[in-house]
Formats: C-alpha cells, structure tokens, sequence
C-alpha cells in the first residue's frame, strides 16, 4: 500500500445559469482552455491554473 501524503483540493462546482443576465464578470468574458462536460456538471479550466487541481479533478472523476 502506497504512503504518500494525500493533498485534498476543495472544488466547488457552479450550476449552469438558467437565466441570461445583463452583467457579465470578467470570470464570464474570458473563454477557458478546456471544457469538461458531464451528465451533471460542466468543468471548466483556465490558463494559469495550479496543475494539482487539474490532476485531483481527473482523479475524482475518473473514480466515479
């Protein structure tokens, strides 16, 4: 069995909008570098991000 240490990420996921508004953040004006879409969630990646959060994010759905 393996003994290396297990980092947990926190990740909350946003539900989709239902509705369209009139503002949009700068969050909503920059376009992601990778869309992940699921059955229940949409994951959604952006230059600059910490590559341990990308590999927990694979991980956790690759065991689902």
């Amino acid at each position: 069995m393996s003994t290396n240490k297990v980092t947990i990420v926190p990740v909350k996921l946003d539900p989709l909008p239902t509705e369209s508004t009139t503002f949009r953040s700068s969050y909503d004006i920059a376009s992601p570098s990778c869309v992940i879409k699921t059955a229940v969630a949409e994951i959604a990646f952006f230059n600059g991000v910490d590559e341990r959060i990308i590999q927990t994010i694979m991980k956790e759905l690759k065991s689902r």
